[in-house]
């Protein structure tokens, strides 16, 4: 998505800080992940494996649903951002334009399937490696906080506005 809307990404046409230092960091950490993408398949390829054993630590039933709807809600939002952009791009807490817009779209659509595979898998220890990587913990207290953050600073902004 990134090298085909390379020319409209904020980081190629300007605009403020925020969203070009967005689309700058984002543009990096896709290009990790992509050589990642292409190297540890390999790697685990040529690693030895071992047989599946046999479902050591079911996930409990407490668990089951809200990492339903945890799994649901970022592959949804991450359909939206990726196929209508316009449209959901005002679930970001900044100014995006159409490609900005997608790469995110993407990480919650993997995000998504991730979750909702492991909820499928029902193996926190055959998961083990997807749970660490996915860190679910931060996944879901960053945007908290960035939007929480955001409330903060309209707020303020809009007060310094209305007292001037």
């Amino acid at each position: 998505m990134s090298l085909l809307n390379a020319k409209g990404l904020y980081i190629a046409k300007g605009g403020s800080i925020v969203p070009v230092l967005f689309s700058l960091g984002r543009v990096f950490t896709l290009g990790l992940l992509a050589v990642a993408a292409l190297a540890l398949p390999a790697w685990q390829h040529h690693a030895p494996g071992a047989p599946l054993a046999v479902r050591a630590a079911p996930l409990p039933g407490w668990s089951k649903p809200p990492l339903a709807v945890l799994g649901s809600s970022w592959r949804g939002i991450g359909a939206g951002l990726l196929i209508r952009p316009g449209f959901w791009a005002a679930v970001v807490p900044w100014d995006t334009g159409r490609a900005d817009a997608q790469a995110p779209g993407v990480c919650a659509l993997a995000l998504g399937v991730g979750v909702l595979g492991s909820l499928a898998e029902d193996d926190p220890d055959r998961t083990r490696p997807a749970l660490l990587a996915l860190s679910l913990v931060c996944m879901v207290a960053g945007p908290l906080c960035a939007g929480g953050s955001g409330r903060v600073l309209l707020a303020r902004s809009s007060a310094v506005t209305r007292g001037t």
